[in-house]
């Protein structure tokens, strides 16, 4: 792979996620050259498609330094809601972890059977709001994303996808003024922006010279088939998960959050599989109730996580309806100049049926 490629998914994916890429891109000599690029067009479609941005060293002609854009999530969506300007921190040390079981599948038990169906001409909305973390030596702050995705009835049609990085920050190290004085480029995003149409969403066909709608679906990418071939019953889909993410990650449990989080924050999965999910993920030894109050956006839900070396991934649900919020990852141990218990990402996801490609839902 060319070095160029290293470095994208290398600066733009989270530690945990990182390591699930980097093992996705080393396929075996005999492995099929289609699939790797599907590998690596799901590894764009997350980490944003385009190469972060570079700096050069103040002082020190022609050594460089970089933005790594930590980006925290997988998938192709995101919210157009208003946030609060303040870096968020949470508690650390006060986890339930006796009660994780018991509060997911009584959340699981309250989600209605079927979701609101979408019908011929009308479209399926995904909005996440998204705050990735951009960090370079001393300094670290969080970027606001905001991406809506259009999903047609039959989803072999043409869909909509649109992206934006609004320019609003959270420094959660030095701040701006600083940064700008050091002479990093603070103003240039490691996102990309726009507007994109492709059926089924399928972004990259062109890309990879193939009809569109050809590729398997996947966690991080599924697609109807994908979805309704995952079973229902939460053993059998806690095994499928055991299976699908062996070897994947630094710690199994946590990996299996992670996927978990990887196909929901799609906003797609159809309210049985969610049910399902929850309760597959019932079944993880170390799941723990990490916040009983979770606040995303300003919509309260339950925060369920685990922690592995000094990180922990929560995924955020409403006790009352049983609808997934969005997640976070905290660091739990710091570093550089980033104290512990520093929410370093976050998104909340939205869904809704609207009447046409471009129409967002009324307030």
């Amino acid at each position: 792979m060319p070095e160029n490629d290293h470095d994208n998914v290398r600066d733009m994916w989270s530690e945990d996620e990182l390591d699930r890429a980097l093992a996705a891109l080393r396929p075996e000599e005999d492995a099929d050259d289609r699939a790797f690029h599907r590998t690596k067009a799901e590894l764009m479609v997350t980490a944003g498609g385009r190469e972060p941005v570079r700096a050069p060293e103040p002082g020190r002609p022609g050594r460089r330094r970089r933005w790594a854009w930590w980006v925290a999530s997988a998938g192709t969506v995101a919210a157009m809601v208003a946030s609060v300007l303040v870096v968020q921190t949470v508690q650390l040390g006060d986890t339930i972890p006796n009660a994780a079981a018991d509060q997911l599948n009584s959340a699981a038990g309250k989600i209605s059977a079927v979701d609101e169906p979408v019908a011929p001409g009308q479209y399926r909305y995904i909005a996440t709001h998204a705050w990735w973390m951009a960090s370079v030596d001393e300094y670290a702050y969080l970027a606001e994303n905001l991406l809506e995705t259009w999903v047609p009835a039959d989803e072999k049609q043409d869909w909509l996808w649109r992206r934006d990085v609004t320019g609003a920050r959270k420094w959660v190290s030095g701040t701006e003024a600083e940064a700008r004085a050091a002479g990093f480029p603070v103003d240039e995003s490691g996102w990309p922006e726009g507007e994109w149409r492709a059926p089924c969403g399928d972004w990259f066909a062109v890309a990879e010279g193939r009809e569109p709608c050809a590729a398997e679906g996947s966690w991080q990418v599924p697609n109807a088939e994908f979805l309704a071939a995952l079973p229902r019953d939460a053993d059998t889909l806690h095994d499928r998960l055991r299976a699908d993410t062996a070897g994947r990650g630094r710690d199994p449990d946590l990996e299996m959050v992670v996927y978990v989080a990887d196909v929901l924050r799609t906003g797609r999965v159809p309210a049985d599989l969610r049910a399902a999910l929850y309760r597959a993920l019932a079944k993880v030894p170390t799941l723990e109730i990490t916040e009983q109050v979770a606040n995303l956006d300003g919509v309260a839900g339950t925060a369920y996580g685990i922690s592995a070396d000094g990180s922990r991934h929560d995924i955020i649900v409403d006790r009352e309806t049983g609808q997934f919020i969005g997640e976070r990852q905290v660091t739990e141990e710091g570093y550089d100049n980033v104290p512990a218990g520093t929410v370093t990402s976050y998104t909340s996801v939205t869904t809704a049926v609207v009447p046409a490609m471009g129409v967002r839902p009324q307030s």
